[in-house]
């Protein structure tokens, strides 16, 4: 993840302002040719964290089919007893939204984070 963004965890973490699509690609296809069940992508965050000034609606999805995604919005890390996504989570108010996604015969993805700052 931080090779394949400019954004804040990018990394390396300064003097860099593209993704070097082809080394992310090498990255990806050495990961996946590991031996070992598969890993899950951590779910995607739509829209993406940042100042609302209304309450926003929150969608999560996974590339995985019949993947499981667990969130959280208190900024702890999601586990698989955590809240199950279904539907859109409504913010009303501040929330560090956390989720992450869980697969019988894969291992749970990484920990997908976002930050939102509703009403203010």
């Amino acid at each position: 993840m931080r090779v394949n963004t400019v954004e804040d965890i990018k990394m390396p973490p300064i003097a860099r302002e593209t993704v070097d699509q082809k080394g992310v690609q090498l990255l990806r296809d050495w990961i996946v040719g590991l031996p070992g069940r598969p890993v899950l992508d951590p779910p995607a965050m739509s829209p993406g964290g940042g100042t609302f000034s209304a309450p926003i609606e929150i969608s999560l999805t996974e590339r995985e089919p019949g993947a499981d995604i667990r969130y959280t919005l208190d900024g702890s890390v999601p586990g698989p007893s955590d809240m199950r996504y279904e539907k859109p989570i409504r913010l009303q108010g501040p929330a560090v939204l956390r989720a992450r996604a869980f697969k019988d015969g894969f291992t749970r993805s990484i920990t997908a984070q976002e930050v939102f700052i509703v009403g203010k």
